[in-house]
């Protein structure tokens, strides 16, 4: 280097040298992060292979925690149901020092594999777990991407603290009006602003190895109407898509979110079946985002639904190509629900491979924790 003093040369190479090696060192960290994970997924894939078909069919399915503590008729219950994951919402929270035992207690009901336990705290209006500090999408919309980041490092964390493995956050919806009904749960009214937070926020929670989900694919900004209470219709082309609601979802995903949430919406330029059952929905998101995580929906016993004969919700959803069934309050019992979808596979009406196809992505979900 011209006019450089063979002291700074060797001071630049030091530092270079120093920093290469650093870059070096993160890299065989990751790598050898991520051959773990892959070890474990086909660890995990192979056992869940080995199931009794009743239990492979009961991973895909999530339900409400019952009560706000371990009781010997819920631990009944889930030792019969055994399901692949468990949500927590707001009453199943009570006394805050009742809660890790609650989580650790749903944990052990099955050791071979335990309940994915979830929530949906994504501050601001829907907080499901009180003592967070972390504000809601609404003012982090505001922040910087670096706070955003903290801020989900922060919220993660506290959630982990309680046995937590999923989070069902950040809302990747752009709210273009006053009157969307995500107006007081999205990062913000553009694309490409509510991308960068939702980046941020799915790299902060990744750093506490808390799972997030995207949510509600493909965008419920659009719309005043709820999916609390009926179908909200959204009139968007696929290519008009592409260029606005897709680019939070597509930043999530290259983020590295585990999971993308399905909302109870009927895009009618794309299909007629609310987007939570629509195989075009799902190939979308595979195809054109490139996404091969796991696919969860909505509650699907919201009112959105509520019309609906649930075990063909349950159908639709199967084979629209969704891993994890959500309820929150199902419409049927939950036995019921599985034991539908064991007997269409037995009766050859669902291909027993379709099932193996999710439960390979779960298992490669549950190797992230």
């Amino acid at each position: 280097m011209r006019g450089a003093t063979p002291a700074l040369t060797r001071r630049r190479f030091l530092m270079t040298s120093i920093g290469t090696a650093a870059g070096a060192t993160a890299f065989a960290r990751a790598q050898r992060t991520g051959s773990a994970r892959s070890a474990r997924a086909a660890t995990l894939e192979a056992q869940l292979r080995e199931l009794r078909l009743a239990d492979k069919v009961a991973q895909l399915f999530m339900f409400e925690a019952r009560g706000t503590s371990m009781t010997a008729s819920y631990a009944e219950r889930l030792a019969v149901e055994r399901p692949g994951g468990v949500l927590f919402v707001a009453p199943n929270v009570g006394p805050i020092e009742d809660l890790a035992p609650f989580v650790q207690a749903i944990r052990q009901s099955n050791p071979a594999f335990p309940p994915l336990i979830a929530v949906d705290q994504e501050g601001g209006p829907v907080t499901r777990i009180p003592g967070d500090p972390n504000p809601g999408a609404t003012e982090l919309g505001h922040e910087g991407d670096t706070a955003v980041r903290q801020a989900a490092r922060n919220r993660s964390a506290y959630l982990r603290s309680f046995g937590f493995d999923i989070n069902f956050a950040p809302v990747a919806d752009v709210a273009y009006s006053p009157n969307s009904v995500m107006a007081d749960r999205s990062f913000g009214d553009d694309p490409d602003l509510v991308a960068e937070k939702v980046a941020a926020t799915v790299d902060g929670a990744n750093s506490t190895r808390l799972i997030s989900a995207a949510k509600h694919f493909p965008g419920h900004g659009r719309t005043p109407q709820d999916s609390h209470e009926a179908i909200p219709e959204v009139a968007v082309s696929l290519d008009e898509w592409r260029k606005t609601d897709a680019l939070p979802f597509r930043a999530a995903i290259e983020a590295g979110v585990g999971t993308v949430m399905l909302g109870h919406l009927r895009y009618d330029r794309w299909d007629d079946l609310p987007t939570s059952m629509s195989k075009v929905a799902v190939e979308v998101l595979r195809r054109d985002l490139g996404f091969d995580g796991v696919v969860v929906t909505d509650d699907l016993g919201m009112g959105a639904l509520a019309t609906w004969d649930p075990f063909m919700v349950v159908d639709r959803a199967l084979e629209a190509g969704v891993d994890l069934l959500l309820y929150a309050d199902p419409p049927a019992p939950p036995l019921d629900l599985v034991d539908h979808v064991r007997a269409r596979i037995e009766r050859g009406e669902l291909p027993e491979a379709r099932i193996d196809a999710s439960l390979r992505r779960l298992a490669r979900l549950r190797a992230r924790e």
